[in-house]
């Protein structure tokens, strides 16, 4: 495989005008052999012309996918020609003896001014908005009317002075600081603009050709006006200078990349060549300080330093903000971050903060994971950014939606907002999706402050508990549901009537639980024990639990074994444990004379009473194969004449209370039981 070298493109190139201009300069010094220094010249600067036109067409062609850096690149190389152009007419004007002024050379030399200001300035500037152009023009102005106090202190203001012989020759002449001053922009261009990437590099090494140029020409022109110029001197290495760094700038240019990222666009940089510019200035009016144009060009630059840095801490202090903004808020739902909500949390427990109860909640969605997995991440953060919105709009009028991280959300309500669990369970909504193929849900926490905890830790470790407590209910109600989904389904293959009964004692046990006052978890117990209560019985012959006749002995104690073979089914899964208990201890009496293990009174346990009280009464309501439905009222007596012996009074109290306030009550068969004992022992086996 080959190696791929890691070496700059513009590295050879900038080797080969580095010995060039080492062997120019050796010449320069020891003057060998004693040949005319305008030749010599010429003969290194010919080279050097000739490099820097071909880099910068080079350059044009590698970025053909970028039309404004091509062109940009195609007039440089239009510029290098102009100026060796201007040279190779100086030469023949040279060798004839006779070099007149102004003449062609002045032309194609004056020529490369605008035609360079204009391929610089052609070169694209990255994404920064109005702001950015804004800082850019001035500080352009700043970098130009800097260059020109000391253009014209240097060259431009001696040379109007000392005049001409022709006006001609004085415009020729007034030229060429002139289109210092037009680099000098090009200088400011090429420092300052955040141009291109694929450019960077390459406009560095252009702007030191230009600053070597502008040297060079005022060098030059100090020359003219205080002493006698000979070519050859040592002032041409500087023009030459300048050529090669623009050889080894277009040398510079890579292929422009396809895309940038945001980073790449928008990284701010340092501007120091306003400054610069401005030091130059004001060091020009202490030095000529009687000159108007110099001190009224001094006030101008200090007017427009103080105007730049007032953009730029203006600009300053809107980036703190927007930093200040990105550091306490999510990114891809825009909600405030963990971060946001400790500094929320601590204003709303810090001293001084008012003591009226605010709730917060932390959320977890359910289901997450399946969906990203499933469907790519790139769909799981679109979901959250739907999900996150929808949060958002939801508790705007009551507090502050957060999102803490990965699938975590939170809410945190203003003080005394009444309801909270009510805008919880719209939080629960607006967290909840479903799809072909997906159904995403959310489990949380809550607590009260400062009620239930007056520091930010202790806040956040509730409602964690209490969420994670909450994901874990959750998820051992699905897996209970489904478990007594298949059970049911077994008992309905076995006894088609017996499922229909068992979730109506079902029902109406979780009814006489919430009159009882009970807790939401017994509630749930109990209504989970009364659907599950028969199930023992699959393992009873179904021609036994139909059977038309009194059962006989055996039988009945086969019967009597249903409630202990229902806890050993039960018992197979962890999440049924509960309820196993409870079915076991179904069919115990208050007076201690139930099975299987002759409880009573509290050593029952309650859900167990009351699941007994409301079979009793379903048992006595409907019809079975060896005896008649009671009526509504008969059941109603039987349950207050066993009050205090087979049923638990509060019970009874309460069983009763329910079915009273049934608006459907009526009175169904009115068929008797006339058999020894009570008509619940009956038909409560």
């Amino acid at each position: 495989m080959p190696r791929v070298s890691a070496r700059p493109r513009w590295l050879p190139m900038a080797f080969m005008m580095g010995l060039l201009l080492l062997v120019y300069a050796g010449w320069q010094v020891f003057r060998w052999p004693d040949l005319d220094r305008t030749l010599v010249g010429d003969a290194f600067f010919y080279p050097v012309g000739v490099a820097a036109i071909a880099a910068a067409v080079g350059a044009a062609r590698r970025s053909h996918h970028q039309p404004r850096i091509r062109w940009a690149w195609y007039l440089l190389a239009v510029g290098a020609l102009l100026y060796l152009g201007g040279d190779i007419a100086q030469t023949i004007y040279e060798l004839n003896g006779n070099l007149p002024f102004p003449s062609v050379s002045d032309a194609l030399y004056i020529s490369f001014y605008p035609v360079m200001l204009a391929g610089l300035l052609l070169f694209p500037t990255r994404r920064g908005g109005h702001r950015a152009v804004r800082r850019l023009i001035l500080d352009l102005t700043i970098v130009a009317l800097g260059g020109a106090m000391l253009v014209t202190f240097v060259v431009l203001g001696p040379t109007v002075r000392a005049g001409g012989p022709t006006l001609l020759s004085m415009i020729v002449s007034v030229a060429y600081p002139v289109g210092d001053m037009i680099l000098l922009v090009g200088l400011g261009s090429a420092l300052l603009r955040r141009t291109d990437p694929s450019s960077a590099r390459a406009l560095q090494f252009m702007a030191a050709g230009l600053a070597s140029f502008v040297a060079a020409d005022m060098v030059y022109g100090y020359i003219l006006l205080h002493s006698t110029y000979h070519g050859g001197d040592p002032v041409d290495s500087l023009w030459m200078v300048a050529i090669a760094l623009t050889a080894v700038a277009g040398a510079a240019q890579t292929t422009p990349a396809a895309t940038r990222s945001v980073e790449e666009e928008t990284s701010p940089q340092a501007s120091w060549a306003p400054y610069v510019a401005s030091a130059v200035g004001f060091g020009l009016l202490i030095a000529d300080h009687h000159d108007l144009v110099m001190t009224l060009s001094a006030v101008a630059l200090a007017s427009l330093v103080a105007a730049r840095q007032f953009l730029a801490q203006r600009d300053l202090l809107r980036h703190q903000r927007l930093a200040r903004h990105h550091s306490l808020h999510d990114a891809l739902t825009s909600l405030p971050n963990r971060r946001g909500l400790i500094s929320d949390l601590q204003a709303a427990l810090g001293p001084g903060a008012t003591q009226t109860p605010r709730a917060l909640a932390i959320f977890d969605l359910d289901g997450f994971k399946a969906y990203n997995d499933t469907f790519g991440h790139l769909a799981g953060d679109q979901l959250l950014e739907r999900l996150g919105h929808r949060l958002g709009d939801v508790i705007a009028p009551h507090g502050r939606a957060y999102r803490l991280g990965g699938d975590e959300f939170c809410v945190l309500l203003n003080p005394g907002v009444a309801a909270p669990e009510a805008i919880f369970a719209a939080a629960d909504d607006a967290l909840s999706e479903d799809g072909p193929g997906f159904s995403i849900g959310s489990s949380f926490g809550a607590v009260v402050i400062p009620t239930e905890a007056d520091e930010v830790s202790t806040t956040l470790d509730i409602a964690d508990t209490r969420m994670y407590a909450h994901k874990g209910g959750r998820r051992a109600a699905t897996i209970i549901g489904q478990t007594r989904d298949v059970l049911l389904r077994a008992t309905a293959e076995h006894t088609a009537s017996l499922p229909e009964h068992m979730l109506e004692v079902g029902e109406l046990a979780r009814r006489v639980a919430l009159r009882l006052d009970l807790d939401a978890e017994t509630v749930e117990l109990t209504l989970r024990a009364g659907e599950l209560h028969d199930i023992g019985k699959l393992a009873i012959p179904a021609s036994i639990i139909n059977k038309p006749a009194r059962l006989d002995e055996e039988e009945w104690a086969l019967m009597r074994r249903h409630t202990l073979i229902g806890e050993r089914m039960l018992d197979a899964s962890p999440a049924l444990a509960p309820v196993a208990a409870v079915v076991r201890s179904a069919h115990e009496r208050f007076d201690g004379g139930g099975y299987p293990d002759g409880l009573a009174g509290e050593a029952i346990p309650l859900a167990a009473r009351i699941v007994f009280a409301c079979d009793a009464y379903h048992a006595m309501i409907d019809a079975r194969p060896y005896a008649p439905a009671a009526t509504e009222a008969e059941a109603r007596d039987e349950l207050r004449r066993c009050s205090g012996s087979q049923f638990d009074p509060q019970v009874v109290q309460a069983l009763l209370a329910e079915l009273a306030s049934r608006p459907d009550a009526t009175v169904r068969g009115a068929q008797d039981v006339s058999s020894s004992g009570s008509r619940a022992a009956l038909r409560t086996p």
